[in-house]
């Protein structure tokens, strides 16, 4: 139905209200960037992941060469795709994206500021890279499985509750705008969100969680 027979049945009136009504959300919408973090979320920003000073003995003996990750992935490629990103220290005057009200239910979320091109770097998930953490929907897990002094395994994850950037606000979807890209850099796995197709300003970023974060999830609420 275009949009004037659709006018017509509902009538004149009640289609322009919708459009006044959809503006004024718009514009009504706060924005919040990475400077207001602190202020308005309690989360001090963080333009690179630290690490845990009780594990970091044991990351900076751990070779990520090693991993199984590694040799699974186009490791090369990754660098030379994104490693000039990483060694500028990502954006940290970034204004492409901000976090704004998604929905009651969902809490906040993650948009664009500007026209965001395809296969486009958003940001990098930065948190403290530790193998003590709550259950929290703030974390991913990082790639190298450490051992302590007794051959033990020591699971570890970037937890971004506390401290982070503007990734850790972004919202799973089962069809995500944005892929998860695990590259391997200077010793250290670095998780980045890039965009898999054109992101329209204002259009919500969004990335897919993994099946291990939904069972995790299962587990804590049985």
């Amino acid at each position: 139905m275009s949009v004037e027979n659709y006018s017509k049945y509902l009538g004149v009136e009640y289609f322009q209200d919708s459009l006044v009504n959809l503006a004024k959300k718009k514009e009504e919408r706060r924005k919040y960037f990475q400077d207001d973090f602190p202020k308005y979320f309690g989360v001090e920003y963080l333009q690179q992941s630290i690490v845990d000073p009780d594990v970091l003995p044991l990351l900076e003996k751990h070779d990520i060469t090693q991993d199984p990750q590694y040799s699974q992935i186009n490791v090369q490629r990754r660098i030379d795709l994104h490693g000039h990103y990483l060694e500028r220290g990502g954006f940290p005057e970034d204004r492409r994206v901000y976090v704004a009200l998604s929905s009651p239910e969902m809490g906040f979320g993650v948009f664009a500021n500007v026209y965001i091109p395809a296969w486009s770097i958003i940001a990098e998930y930065t948190g403290i890279i530790t193998n003590k953490f709550p259950n929290t929907d703030y974390a991913w897990i990082y790639y190298s499985t450490l051992k302590d002094s007794n051959a033990d395994e020591i699971k570890l994850k970037v937890d971004s509750r506390a401290k982070g950037n503007i990734a850790r606000f972004v919202n799973h979807s089962e069809n995500p705008n944005c892929d998860v890209v695990h590259v391997p850099y200077k010793n250290r796995w670095r998780t980045l969100y890039i965009s898999n197709k054109s992101i329209l300003q204002d259009e919500e970023l969004s990335v897919y969680y993994g099946s291990n974060y939904w069972s995790t999830r299962t587990k804590i609420n049985n």
